[in-house]
């Protein structure tokens, strides 16, 4: 009998005490990949300018992204001349992690001068410290972008392990927080 009603005792205390849940989902993200296999354009990026946008909707709801203003490099694929800008989630939930000042890599089939790009997406990689704006050439050699360009025009496959880890890991995560309301 004790046993039951300790028991039931801590039961009753959980269902008393608030539970916060925290839950995220959104759709499977593209890949590098499936991103490829439909992409129009793949080019290099450097991203010159983020801006954290706020909406509200409803009542008591807000919706919240970031812009970005993009500089095409490099085009390994398409013409990337008439894209200027992108748009991700930054919040934490799917957020990307994009750097200004970095250089990127991109599979896209989006039309008109922006890019959305969906929670999580791994259609754009990190090429940070890999890619040298002032080399082109010698870009496209680099084990970053080399099996893309192999791919893309049939001479051999994406290697199975493309992107590998340490770049594709580098968008995705937890961006910093959103600066502060402006002071009224």
């Amino acid at each position: 009998m004790v046993k039951w009603t300790a028991g039931f005792l801590f039961g009753f205390s959980l269902s008393c005490a608030p539970v916060a849940a925290h839950a995220c989902s959104y759709p499977d993200p593209p890949t590098f990949r499936s991103a490829l296999k439909r992409a129009t354009v793949v080019f290099v990026f450097r991203l010159d300018e983020t801006r954290y946008r706020e909406e509200t909707v409803g009542a008591s709801a807000r919706k919240v992204w970031s812009e970005g203003t993009i500089t095409p490099v490099q085009s390994l694929f398409g013409d990337a001349s008439g894209y200027r800008n992108l748009t991700f989630k930054s919040t934490s939930c799917g957020g990307l992690h994009l750097v200004v000042g970095h250089h990127y890599l991109i599979a896209t089939n989006a039309k008109g001068d922006t890019i959305p790009l969906a929670a999580a997406d791994g259609s754009l990689l990190d090429l940070d410290g890999f890619y040298d704006p002032e080399n082109l050439k010698n870009n496209l050699r680099g084990p970053e972008i080399l099996p893309v360009i192999q791919a893309i025009y049939g001479i051999k496959p994406l290697p199975q392990a493309y992107p590998p880890s340490w770049i594709a890991d580098r968008t995705g995560g937890e961006p910093p927080p959103p600066p502060p309301p402006p002071v009224r």
